[in-house]
């Protein structure tokens, strides 16, 4: 596989959960990308997206990223399901400004669109994200 498509799946990958640190950590990983030229180019790319795992979440990022996931349901849910969704994501308003998503607001809003959003609307994109891989004590 090249580099350019390695770099390019592990974006695919990674992509909500480096948003869920911060815009500025996304928008950064989007334009190497945009002005990406050679191998070392996406080599880059690749060692930058492996440094950012250390990286804490941010609680505004985090709230954003996850009405950015709603809305690959919003059409499809029921209202039970919006409801909970919206009550979860009200309780994380309450996450420290950094925080690890060992939290359990934080858990339970990636619990709840895991085990319950996609089960019931399954979307290969998303079953994809490493965002939604470190839920404790779950497995895609």
């Amino acid at each position: 596989m090249s580099v350019r498509k390695e770099a390019e799946l592990e974006w695919t990958k990674q992509k909500y959960d480096v948003m869920a640190k911060g815009y500025q950590y996304y928008t950064k990983v989007r334009d190497r990308f945009l002005e990406a030229k050679g191998e070392e180019d996406y080599t880059a790319i690749l060692d930058e997206l492996g440094g950012m795992e250390k990286l804490p979440y941010s609680r505004k990022a985090f709230l954003n990223t996850a009405e950015h996931v709603w809305g690959y349901f919003k059409k499809a849910a029921i209202q039970d399901e919006k409801q909970q969704f919206f009550e979860l994501l009200e309780n994380c308003s309450s996450l420290p400004d950094e925080f690890l998503l060992s939290r359990s607001e934080s858990a339970k809003l990636l619990s709840y669109i895991k085990q319950t959003l996609l089960v019931s609307y399954p979307n290969p994109y998303l079953e994809q994200s490493t965002l939604l891989k470190k839920v404790p004590g779950t497995a895609l």
